[in-house]
């Protein structure tokens, strides 16, 4: 029954963490209008899957043994998913993106004070790579950018040749989202598998390869809300700013994943797209915009309620 209840709960968790990456990884597509909503969950299913499979397994080993010491039991794994599942819903009720890898690192956490069993050296690595590559994302992505807006003489060939091969740059963009979908596979799924392999024993490729198309079915029931947070309400994407978003967050994760971390994609997607908004409003007016401010709020509170959630709910079911 537990086995039952533990991978029910996990298939919610990927159905709701395809949505969360959905709106980071084919933002640029969708915010420029190349990409329709089937066609764009279907591409991300696939590549989410292929990133999963490849490198997802070095993940899932940090989440599942290297955060709390403590073996757990299956209904541990439960309380961990409807701690991690039930917080990520919330942040997509909220239409904020979040990053599934923080929650589940949280909700982890949440357990291993229970336990008395953190590996804090694994928490401080996982929080300063991610506090060091969300930096990275929005300088590079803003000195990037600042090469080619606003138009002027010297970058006018640069222009020239981009309204030239138009069409060909929008089939790079799609490249470029499906490289981004790419690095969300090779992060994101470790979050829901991790729970059932740290408890139950499964092999962890044949565990990311059952839950990786349920990311793709997430993004294509729920995710044009979301989706429309990152492209739309902070900052319209053009085609040249999709590129640059898409390459540098994807490649972020993809180094964090080969070190075996789990990363925060939403955050490095959206400091980049929150550097286009800068260059092109003004840091002044992108600070104040309202959805800066909720999404920072919800980023800040979803892990710490998450922390508390797991910890309270091992404290009420689970006898030591």
């Amino acid at each position: 029954m537990a086995g039952l209840a533990l991978i029910l709960i996990s298939s919610f968790m990927a159905l709701n963490m395809g949505v969360s990456g959905f709106s980071v990884s084919f933002t640029p597509s969708y915010g420029s209008g190349i990409l329709n909503r089937s066609k764009a969950a279907l591409l991300y299913g696939i590549c989410v899957f292929m990133g999963g499979v490849l490198i997802g397994p070095r993940v899932v080993q940090t989440l599942a043994g290297s955060i709390s010491s403590q073996q757990l039991d299956p209904f541990s794994g439960i309380l961990i998913l409807f701690s991690a599942g039930g917080m990520m819903f919330l942040s997509n009720m909220l239409k904020i993106p979040q990053s599934t890898s923080f929650v589940t690192v949280a909700s982890f956490l949440g357990a291993g004070l229970y336990y008395g069993a953190v590996n804090w050296h694994t928490i401080l690595k996982i929080i300063v790579v991610a506090v060091i590559f969300s930096a990275l994302s929005f300088i590079l992505t803003f000195f990037i950018k600042r090469m080619f807006y606003p138009p002027r003489a010297k970058n006018l060939k640069f222009y020239e040749k981009f309204f030239i091969h138009s069409n060909k740059f929008k089939k790079f963009i799609v490249f470029t989202d499906m490289y981004a979908a790419f690095g969300i596979g090779t992060n994101n799924v470790a979050n829901v598998v991790a729970p059932i392999i740290g408890s139950v024993f499964i092999n962890p490729v044949f565990a990311i390869a059952l839950a990786a198309p349920l990311f793709g079915l997430g993004a294509y029931v729920s995710g044009e809300k979301v989706i429309k947070t990152v492209s739309k309400d902070i900052v319209p994407i053009g085609q040249i700013s999709a590129t640059i978003i898409s390459f540098t967050t994807a490649t972020f994760v993809i180094m964090a994943s080969l070190l075996g971390l789990p990363t925060p994609y939403v955050q490095f997607a959206t400091f980049s797209v929150l550097a286009i908004s800068c260059i092109k409003d003004g840091a002044r007016h992108t600070v104040g915009k309202s959805i800066f401010k909720k999404i920072i709020s919800v980023w800040i509170l979803v892990p710490l309620f998450t922390v508390f959630l797991s910890f309270f709910l091992h404290l009420i079911f689970i006898k030591r």
